[in-house]
C-alpha cells in the first residue's frame, strides 16, 4: 500500500513532469506533448507540433542550462512555447465544426509557428557559437570566460584609440597630418 503512494506521487501528470523543473524550457515542451497526446479533437493537426518540437529539443539538447537561461532568445523561446501549449490545447478541445471553420486560421498559425521557431533555432544556434568562440579566447588568454570583453566592446575600443590617436601628440600644436577641419569633423560626426 505504501509504495503504490510513493509510485503514483513520483508518476508524472498533466500539469508536472518528472524530468523537468517547474516553469523551465523542458517542462514546458513536456506539458505541450501530453496536451498532443491527451487530445480529444483535431488530433492529425495537433500532430504537426512534433516536428517542430523535436527541433527545439534536438538543438537545446545538452546545452548548459545556465546558459539557456541567461541567452538572449530565452524569453522568446519560452512566450513561443506558451503560445504553442495555448494553441494545441485550444484546438484538441474544439468541436468538429469549428476545427473545420478555424482550418484556415489553423494553418495560417501553424506556419507562422514554424517560420518563428525556425528564427529562433538560428538565433539559438549562432548564440551557441558566439559562446564557443568566447571560450576559445578565454583558453588563449587563460582568463576566465566573463573578464573577455563583447565583441561589441571590442569594437568600440578599437574605434576610441584610433579617434584618440590623431589627437594627442607631444607637444601643444596638432598633429602634423591633421587639420583643425578634421578634428572639428570627428566631433560634429558624434553628436
Amino acid at each position: 500500500m505504501k509504495d503504490e503512494g510513493v509510485t503514483n506521487s513520483l508518476m508524472a501528470t498533466n500539469s508536472e513532469s518528472c524530468f523537468a523543473s517547474r516553469g523551465s524550457i523542458f517542462a514546458i515542451v513536456d506539458n505541450i506533448h501530453w496536451a498532443i497526446a491527451s487530445a480529444k479533437h483535431n488530433k492529425a493537426y495537433v500532430l504537426r507540433f512534433v516536428p517542430v518540437l523535436k527541433q527545439i529539443t534536438k538543438v537545446l539538447n545538452g546545452a548548459d542550462v545556465k546558459f539557456i537561461r541567461q541567452a538572449e532568445f530565452y524569453s522568446d523561446l519560452k512566450e513561443t512555447l506558451h503560445k504553442i501549449e495555448d494553441h494545441v490545447k485550444e484546438s484538441s478541445t474544439r468541436g468538429k465544426w469549428m476545427n473545420r471553420l478555424m482550418a484556415k486560421k489553423n494553418q495560417k498559425s501553424f506556419n507562422e509557428f514554424e517560420k518563428h521557431v525556425d528564427d529562433l533555432i538560428t538565433r539559438i544556434v549562432f548564440s551557441f557559437a558566439q559562446r564557443v568562440q568566447q571560450q576559445n579566447m578565454a583558453r588563449q588568454k587563460k582568463k576566465p570566460l566573463p573578464e573577455i570583453p563583447e565583441e561589441d566592446e571590442l569594437c568600440e575600443c578599437k574605434m576610441d584609440v584610433e579617434r584618440a590617436c590623431p589627437l594627442a601628440t607631444n607637444d601643444d600644436t596638432p598633429g602634423e597630418g591633421v587639420s583643425l577641419a578634421s578634428q572639428e569633423d570627428d566631433i560634429a560626426g558624434e553628436r
